[in-house]
């Protein structure tokens, strides 16, 4: 028979005391008890350690929930319950995750959430008084996070001020950054890089506290800081300096990007990463670059879908750039003028064949597949285009030089 819990009336005097919180909702349930922050840090464990899961034991040894137990819980439907309501929940065994039966609940400041109190509950027969006294527990441990979470608040903003500052560049002296780094806690050792994630709607409270929550909960990388701007997360991505930067980063963005969409149900979410650099006092250059290839990506959706990297860019980093100097030099392409005046007179395609058949490397089999037309018949344009445009599809310089300029021509008609 289950033992009857005892009403938590003495839990009130803990409020100032997290280590004895666990302790005393376990005493009250009469199983072991983990508190955890929104991010799944541990803020108070019970030293209830009988018959304790292989789930319970690396949570304590990390102090925080591992990656592989959150996610399991995610995709059992388990978060989003806890998500969607403050009452109860009870946890069935998820025997790939190591996690035994338990009962949950969340903490919660009217419809924010705080943090969750997990009750390892193994054969206890939950009765409605075990969910009355965690739910009872919850709004007692509310009271604790929200004190945790106002300091909290006070330093985040001096330190988003200070993340400012490093994005704009406005903050260039080394010895500053260093000092203030150390002020905030902010770790800016090792390799570092900035990413943004640009949602096509302007960011809720809802979706703002998804997105920070993953950002915690994301292990692959480490984010130092973190900014809601309009409709953009930026976050300041640091990686120790023997591991792969490039690699942990590219995990990073389409977990997060992936689980947005998930948990969000968001079809358009699209995510930057600018260079990885060894000091802190090129933030903002990762940050501008991060920024472009949003801005590209706008601009050349069908050329640019996959990439996601500043440095995967290739020639489209700087096809603005050759836009802006070729207007204030008046350039003209006389090549692609007599193929563009050939297709007005002939209602031809050529220059469409021509762009085609360049974005593919010069392949006739993948152009023409493209384009939907045989193979004889895009080598016959070709030869056309040869001669109309004197063009030398052997001369690289040549090739490279009606590509960029190709692609200006694509971008310009865009903007108009």
């Amino acid at each position: 028979m289950s033992p009857t819990p005892r009403t938590p009336k003495t839990l009130n005097d803990l409020i100032d005391s997290p280590e004895g919180l666990a302790d005393r909702i376990a005493e009250n349930l009469g199983c072991p008890v983990t508190i955890e922050d929104a991010n799944h840090q541990i803020v108070s464990y019970s030293k209830h350690e009988e018959r304790v899961d292989d789930a319970r034991t690396a949570t304590i040894m990390r102090r925080k929930v591992p990656e592989s137990v959150v996610n399991g819980l995610w995709k059992h439907g388990i978060m989003a319950r806890l998500f969607e309501s403050g009452r109860p929940v009870i946890v069935p065994p998820i025997e790939e995750i190591g996690l035994g039966r338990r009962l949950a609940v969340s903490v919660r400041h009217k419809e924010e959430i705080l943090g969750f109190i997990w009750a390892q509950t193994a054969e206890l027969t939950i009765t409605e008084e075990h969910l009355q006294t965690i739910e009872d527990a919850s709004r007692i441990v509310s009271q604790h996070l929200l004190r945790q979470q106002a300091k909290k608040k006070k330093s985040e903003e001096n330190q988003k001020e200070f993340f400012w500052q490093l994005l704009t560049g406005s903050l260039e002296n080394t010895s500053d950054i260093k000092r203030l780094g150390k002020k905030y806690q902010m770790n800016l050792q090792g390799q570092l890089c900035v990413a943004v994630f640009e949602f096509t709607e302007d960011l809720s409270q809802s979706v703002e506290r998804q997105a920070y929550y993953l950002s915690e909960t994301l292990y692959q990388t480490r984010i130092v800081s973190r900014i809601f701007d309009n409709h953009q997360l930026i976050l300041l991505v640091r990686t120790d300096p023997k591991e792969d930067a490039e690699h942990l980063s590219r995990a990073f963005l389409n977990d997060f990007t992936l689980k947005m969409k998930e948990r969000l149900n968001f079809d358009d979410l699209k995510g930057a990463v600018g260079l990885v650099y060894h000091t802190p006092s090129f933030i903002h250059s990762s940050y501008k670059q991060a920024l472009k290839v949003l801005e590209l990506k706008d601009q050349f959706p069908k050329a640019l879908a996959e990439v996601d990297h500043y440095q995967d860019l290739g020639i489209y980093q700087f096809i603005n750039e050759i836009a802006e100097l070729q207007r204030n030099e008046h350039y003209h392409n006389h090549a692609l003028r007599k193929i563009k005046s050939y297709d007005a007179d002939n209602r031809a395609a050529l220059l469409e064949t021509l762009r085609v058949f360049l974005a593919h490397n010069s392949n006739v089999h993948k152009a023409a597949e493209e384009m939907h037309i045989h193979t004889n018949t895009l080598n016959y344009r070709l030869k056309r285009i040869r001669e109309i445009g004197g063009i030398d599809f052997k001369n690289a310089n040549q090739k490279m030089m009606l590509f960029i300029d190709l692609l200006i021509d694509e971008k310009e008609k865009e903007d108009l």
